[in-house]
């Protein structure tokens, strides 16, 4: 019984640490306008209602793709907490 609630606590580091990474990569995505692509790069269209809904669009991407991120990162903290109880439990009712 020993032996298990070790690798149940691994098991919630393992986890917990993938969570964290998740939680870092959503802290890093960037708000990209979208507009169209020329010879070298992006080209703001020189009217700014063009040019607000590329930044609007990009700023909506972003948040899609970090609200993913985040929701992945809850599951595996889910994940974590239900390992290290139970690496808790084992731990406490060994024989």
């Amino acid at each position: 019984m020993k032996l298990a609630g070790i690798a149940l606590a691994g098991g919630a580091l393992v986890t917990g640490l993938v969570a964290a990474w998740y939680w870092y990569r959503s802290s890093k995505v960037q708000v990209e306008p979208v507009w169209p692509q020329g010879v070298f790069g992006l080209v703001e269209p020189g009217e700014t209602e063009g040019s607000q809904a590329g930044w609007i669009t990009g700023t909506l991407t972003a948040y899609s793709k970090s609200a993913d991120l985040n929701a992945k990162a809850a599951l595996w903290t889910a994940g974590s907490v239900v390992l290290a109880a139970a690496s808790s439990f084992v731990s406490a009712f060994q024989w």
